[in-house]
């Protein structure tokens, strides 16, 4: 078997027709993920009582468990119990699962960049009569955030690849249109490769901000 050049150039503009999709549950799950994360985040860094302790084993499920499993879970399984769940679209609900999911990883990306704040600097923070929110938002937020950046960049490419999970529910994203031009042509090699292609690229353009971002970041502080 051969790979069919002319074919994958003929079908590769026709599977990235569906990038708006894939990119629009990327980045709307980004921006849930990231608040949910912030506010994980600092919940565990202040060690709310009861919570932090909840957030804990929470955090613990997600990261364990398949974002695949989830997804099924929530959509097929918790749509039995919920009516709002079994009225959703299955964009919102994969946007759901994606932002839950990454939440939970991007809460212990903030979390350790915050820890890594020196303790002596929140010290020097209280002796000064500084508020909590005061020595947050003015010291240890700026400081964290330099350190918080690749594993956030990190967490955003993890993100828009397990966007190409939203196909096992009917979403006509990258995958899932690759997924019915296969099945309809039998020539899957091809059009997989396209898929590969398009998310290495976007992987190689969202490294390429990362690194000019923390030049910018290294630059300030």
């Amino acid at each position: 078997m051969k790979f069919d050049w002319e074919y994958f150039l003929e079908t590769l503009p026709y599977v990235a027709s569906k990038l708006d999709v894939t990119l629009t549950l990327t980045i709307i799950s980004a921006a849930f993920s990231l608040i949910i994360g912030l506010v994980f985040a600092l919940i565990s860094y202040y060690k709310v009582p009861v919570v932090s302790q909840l957030l804990k084993v929470w955090i613990s499920f997600i990261r364990g468990t398949p974002a695949a499993a989830q997804l099924f879970f929530f959509y097929y399984g918790l749509a039995n119990l919920v009516a709002i769940v079994r009225d959703m679209s299955p964009t919102v609900a994969v946007a759901v699962i994606m932002s839950l999911n990454m939440g939970a990883f991007v809460s212990e990306s903030i979390r350790g960049a915050l820890i890594s704040v020196d303790e002596g600097q929140r010290e020097a923070c209280m002796s000064l009569g500084m508020t909590g929110w005061q020595m947050t938002s003015r010291i240890v937020v700026p400081q964290a955030f330099r350190v918080a950046l690749p594993p956030l960049f990190n967490d955003l490419i993890n993100l828009f690849k397990m966007s190409s999970l939203a196909f096992l529910v009917g979403v006509r994203d990258v995958m899932g249109t690759a997924k019915i031009e296969g099945a309809n042509t039998f020539q899957f090699f091809e059009c997989y490769a396209c898929v590969m292609l398009i998310y290495w690229v976007i992987t190689l353009i969202l490294t390429f901000i990362q690194k000019v971002l923390e030049k910018r970041c290294n630059a300030i502080y």
